[in-house]
């Protein structure tokens, strides 16, 4: 009977120190709170990455270029995997004073990342393979 309180009464204590534990844990030293678990789960699942591929054609037809994306807060990450023989171009489409275009060109047989910053989840409007459009400098010009 002796034995049986004295383990309740450290399951009882242990049980309490667990529970003040993480109120503790998710204060910062500087009394500021962090963010907690659900809401860094919900500011990640707002962020969607993107796929894109296409097949390289003559000579080797059977191979394919891929790239995937995640716009962020003040960039976006690429990543790429070139498995033609020949450059392909990424052309992203963004809102910017305007419509704009700008490319990530891949050098065949390469992979890699490629971080562009300013183009975020707010303003970009596209991404796709392709060379942007040459813009006469005289168009451009107010």
């Amino acid at each position: 009977m002796r034995r049986t309180i004295g383990v309740s009464a450290a399951v009882a204590l242990a049980a309490g120190l667990v529970m003040t534990v993480p109120a503790a844990a998710s204060a910062a030293p500087d009394g500021h709170h962090k963010p907690n678990a659900v809401a860094q789960a919900a500011d990640a699942s707002t962020l969607r990455t993107y796929h894109r591929s296409q097949k390289c054609g003559y000579p080797n037809k059977d191979q394919k270029v891929s790239y995937s994306y995640m716009p962020g807060k003040s960039s976006t990450k690429f990543t790429y995997k070139n498995r033609c023989l020949g450059t392909k171009r990424i052309r992203i489409w963004y809102q910017s004073n305007g419509t704009r275009c700008k490319n990530i060109t891949l050098r065949g047989g390469v992979s890699g990342t490629k971080k562009v910053n300013g183009i975020t989840k707010n303003n970009l409007k596209n991404a796709d393979f392709g060379k942007c459009p040459r813009i006469p400098a005289a168009a451009t010009s107010g």
